[in-house]
């Protein structure tokens, strides 16, 4: 009794999902990853044996049994699907950074970035072996074979003709990204097979086409690449679907999230300088400063070799953000201003800081100036569906409650210590316990149907903060801000339309209720 892995070209190709990028965002349907084993004869007992890695530490292990058995002469061909998305999506740890250091983006990057324990993202790789029962015991292989990606280099981005005998084995580390792409909404290529290139080109077929989706799968419109010059890059995202004109005050804060570092399969991300332009009313340019995202000696320099270090970098780049860590400008002087991702020279140039930014990178993010003219002043930030974290600020209606519910009982003891009576001072209905649940109600103004859209992902956002102005603590550094997160759940939404000349208009109310506890004293 034989068994093996058959190859479909002489690059090792064993399955048409392999043909794929190593980076997608595990909450979703998609992500079949395909093996293919072929035997002389039939076992009814076979079954893949998978290892699960996250960060090279191992953290499951499972037994799946062939999903298609088929047969041609004298070959049987046992198919198996692994669907690793689901249970890896357990060792996805997100949650919004809560320090940064005033005047020092070194520091601040290693805090927040670099160095963060909550990357919403991790580097995943899986191992299997096939196996069977022989009289009262499995056996079958001794050691387990890594299940590898297989990608277009060098010519990932660029190439319009895909073979899949070309395509080279890029490695076994995957990355997966805390965000999710609802496939039909979207409008993007193959439900549930968003990142298959397989399913696409077929055994030995050469698809031309200009659709960066179908070529490049989804997931590549974030990894952030060099430009095809004279054009801006093909794949340039930031990590969320908000409006890319804000309107903010000068005392709230804004982060952008983007992917830095190399994707397993040997992408390199050229997230090189951060470039601000400050406008003034006439649209004038008065001033624009540049801030380096990489820096020589560490772990995110310009990559040399092959290590797979992806993770999701924030950005601050809030009119808050700018003046505690960036810069101190005056804000009367300006209306709007610009954040844009540029490429630059690699880390170990000598002329890198002295030239700067040398072409734009990613999209453009406008921020214009203003003070907010509504009665109430209530801004959330909450975890979008692409692994970042959104802003919006509610201006039109506030209204809070508090819901105060109480355990007691009844105490008729009298103390007989004292000579006088005690009905007046002593209390017969005790409270030994008290819970208190915050609620409030705010409103938004009236929102065009795309701004509505994308809020709606507040509504459905495991993770809601209401955010107030960042503090320097004074039991700590005096250069160390504090930001004033307070976790908040979404109860409920309520929405009201108009229309008005052809234009359709959306005001959102939204009931929360604060996440953390309300402590209160036993009482008497």
């Amino acid at each position: 009794m034989s068994f093996g892995y058959p190859t479909q070209y002489a690059n090792g190709l064993n399955s048409n999902s392999q043909l794929r990028r190593s980076t997608d965002m595990i909450y979703q349907r998609g992500g079949e990853y395909e093996v293919i084993l072929t035997g002389s004869t039939y076992n009814a007992s076979l079954e893949l044996q998978l290892q699960l890695f996250s960060d090279d530490s191992q953290v499951g292990a499972m037994s799946i049994v062939p999903y298609n058995v088929g047969q041609s002469g004298n070959t049987y061909t046992y198919k198996f699907n692994i669907r690793p998305y689901d249970y890896l999506s357990n060792y996805v740890k997100s949650e919004h950074y809560l320090n940064y250091f005033e005047s020092d983006w070194f520091d601040t990057n290693n805090l927040i970035n670099i160095n963060n324990p909550y990357p919403n993202g991790i580097k995943a790789n899986i191992k299997y072996r096939y196996a069977y029962l022989s009289g009262n015991t499995f056996t079958g292989e001794t050691s387990y074979n890594n299940y590898n990606h297989y990608t277009d280099i060098p010519y990932c981005v660029t190439s319009t003709g895909f073979t899949a005998s070309g395509f080279t084995n890029t490695g076994n580390y995957f990355n997966y990204v805390g965000g999710a792409f609802q496939m039909g909404t979207d409008k993007y290529y193959l439900p549930n097979f968003d990142q298959e290139l397989g399913s696409v080109i077929g055994t030995g077929f050469t698809l031309n086409t200009l659709d960066i989706n179908r070529r490049l799968s989804p997931m590549s419109q974030y990894l952030m690449d060099y430009p095809t010059l004279p054009e801006m890059s093909e794949t340039s995202r930031f990590l969320t679907d908000a409006p890319r004109i804000q309107y903010i005050q000068e005392d709230e804060n804004y982060v952008l999230y983007y992917l830095q570092g190399q994707t397993g399969d040997r992408q390199v991300i050229e997230a090189d300088f951060v470039k601000f332009t400050l406008y003034d009313t006439t649209n004038n340019v008065e001033t624009t400063f540049y801030e380096p995202l990489r820096y020589s000696g560490t772990t995110y320099a310009s990559p040399t070799g092959y290590t797979d270090n992806l993770r999701i970098f924030a950005l601050p780049c809030g009119p808050a953000d700018i003046t505690n860590i960036f810069s101190t400008p005056d804000w009367s002087d300006w209306d709007y201003y610009t954040v844009q991702i540029c490429y630059g020279y690699p880390t170990n140039s000598n002329v890198r800081n002295s030239i700067g930014p040398v072409g734009p990178l990613s999209e453009m993010f406008y921020f214009y100036l203003g003070e907010n003219c509504g009665p109430e002043d209530t801004r959330l930030g909450f975890l979008n569906q692409r692994g970042g974290f959104d802003y919006f600020t509610f201006t039109r209606y506030r209204q809070d409650t508090k819901k105060i519910s109480r355990q007691t009982f009844d105490n008729r003891y009298y103390s007989t210590s004292q000579q006088s009576p005690d009905r007046n001072i002593g209390r017969t209905v005790k409270t030994f316990d008290t819970n208190v649940e915050r609620e409030f109600v705010i409103e938004s103004d009236w929102l065009n149907v795309q701004y509505g859209n994308w809020l709606e992902q507040l509504f459905m956002s495991p993770q809601v903060y209401e955010m107030k102005s960042d503090f320097i603590s004074p039991l700590d550094r005096q250069d160390k801000y504090y930001k004033d997160l307070r976790p908040v759940q979404v109860l409920s939404t309520e929405v009201q339309t108009i229309t008005k000349k052809h234009q359709k208009l959306n005001k959102y109310r939204i009931t929360c209720k604060y996440a953390d506890g309300y402590f209160v004293s036993k009482g008497f």
